[in-house]
């Protein structure tokens, strides 16, 4: 009896001892451990998601040549209807190119596009996030949008040799200025994401709702991004929004719930959009990488 109790004693003494050295460390040796863990962990998470990837493609191989046939010609018909529209959107680019020539309008900040597969994903209560398969060596940078389509996934928070760290709209830590659908003063309001059930549908909270604004008749109003802060490109959409919105206590303004448009823990594959000049924004969350 009294070797267990010495034995549980130094067990306390030792975990002691840990979390005191770990809370003195400097924050550079800390950061360094938990790059070294995370750098330790990437190749795994790798594997998991080829793995995956091969799994499909084993399951696409095994399909039979009457069904790819017919994949085949639906896949035709959407090249061509596709093709028809790159021709309208380059009619409109050109008159977007004049305008913009005539009003002497100031060109936003050009992205490169880099495509990720997703490795893995973290649905807990309080962090929505994924895990990409491109990193440093790929040019990602912390603070850079993430996209799916012309659809807002979230913001890259972390960057590693090889993956990248992605918090989804709706994570507690993701900000974000939009504009409403409906609303033709423009007034911008407030998205931020919110801690919620991992068994149920995450989302996010507008706030900041103008209290005469009226939403649009037989539609989800949608939300788009607004282009400030310099972080997100104005006119993407980041989702509707989940009924009417309510009264806060404050009288004042109306808050409501965000339903995102996509649902994020099923996407395979999304857009790092990487600013070609750095952002006020970007620096300063690279800033906090260093810290």
């Amino acid at each position: 009896m009294d070797q267990n109790r010495q034995g549980a004693r130094a067990s306390y003494v030792a975990l002691s001892v840990f979390v005191a050295g770990w809370i003195l460390l400097p924050s550079a040796v800390r950061r360094l451990n938990r790059e070294a863990f995370v750098e330790f962990q990437a190749p795994a998470l790798h594997l998991v998601g080829k793995s995956r990837d091969l799994a499909t493609f084993w399951e696409k191989k095994s399909r039979g040549s009457e069904e790819l046939v017919a994949a085949g010609r639906d896949l035709a018909r959407i090249n061509a209807a596709l093709e028809l529209k790159l021709k309208g959107m380059e009619d409109v680019r050109r008159e977007n190119t004049r305008l913009r020539e005539v009003t002497r309008y100031n060109v936003p900040a050009e992205y490169l596009s880099v495509v990720a597969r997703v490795a893995t994903r973290d649905s807990s209560s309080w962090w929505q996030r994924i895990v990409i398969r491109k990193g440093r060596n790929d040019g990602i940078r912390p603070g850079a949008p993430v996209v799916f389509g012309d659809t807002v996934v979230g913001r890259v928070t972390a960057v590693h040799l090889t993956t990248s760290e992605v918090d989804l709209v709706t994570s507690p830590g993701f900000r974000c200025t939009a504009y409403l659908e409906g609303d033709d003063q423009n007034r911008i309001v407030l998205i931020n994401g919110v801690a919620a059930n991992s068994l149920g549908t995450a989302k996010a909270r507008v706030c900041v709702i103008p209290y005469d604004y009226l939403l649009p008749a037989g539609t989800p109003a949608r939300v788009t991004t607004t282009g400030m802060g310099g972080v997100f490109p104005s006119g993407l959409t980041l989702g509707y929004l989940d009924g009417g919105a309510y009264a806060t206590q404050v009288g004042n303004f109306k808050e409501s719930l965000l339903v995102p448009s996509r649902d994020l823990y099923n996407l395979q594959e999304v857009s790092v959009l990487v600013p070609i000049i750095q952002t006020p924004g970007e620096a300063l969350m690279q800033g906090d990488q260093f810290q």
